[in-house]
């Protein structure tokens, strides 16, 4: 049986990554694109993340893989609205989760979104697709950079 840390306990990546049940490298790339992200680390770059870290990293993989948006589009997000925004919407989310048929006005949130599965503000969907395009090259190269690093 497996001791449970406390709440407030700190983490570490290999922690955090099971608990996100996203790999390792996917949290440091995050570290890069998102500057608000800042685990503490220790001798030999060992990363320890804060449980206001967890939380954050939470909302942005919910923002990312349940909502969809795109890394700009949250990125978008924290440069418009800032980190407290960031998770004040997570924590009303996992509130309204609780709620039957609750209507929620995504007109404003849909304006942060730079993905191809919610962008209803969109006059060229060309562009769209364009910057969409451009911006998961961006992310493959960086991914790609991580695992050369790791391979050395």
């Amino acid at each position: 049986m497996m001791n449970q840390k406390a709440k407030e306990a700190f983490k570490t990546i290999s922690e955090v990554s099971g608990e996100l049940n996203i790999p390792q490298h996917v949290l440091r790339f995050w570290e890069k694109k998102f500057k608000q992200i800042k685990p503490m680390t220790r001798g030999g770059g060992r990363r320890l993340y804060r449980p206001e870290d967890v939380e954050l990293l939470k909302a942005i993989h919910k923002l990312l893989y349940t909502e969809m948006y795109t890394i700009s589009g949250v990125q978008k997000i924290f440069k418009e609205r800032g980190k407290n925004f960031i998770l004040e919407h997570d924590e009303s989310h996992k509130n309204l989760k609780s709620l039957p048929q609750v209507q929620q006005d995504a007109s404003q949130e849909s304006n942060y979104t730079g993905d191809l599965f919610n962008n209803k503000n969109s006059s060229d969907p060309e562009s769209d697709f364009n910057n969409f395009l451009i911006d998961s090259i961006s992310e493959l190269e960086s991914l790609k950079e991580i695992l050369q690093r790791s391979n050395t």
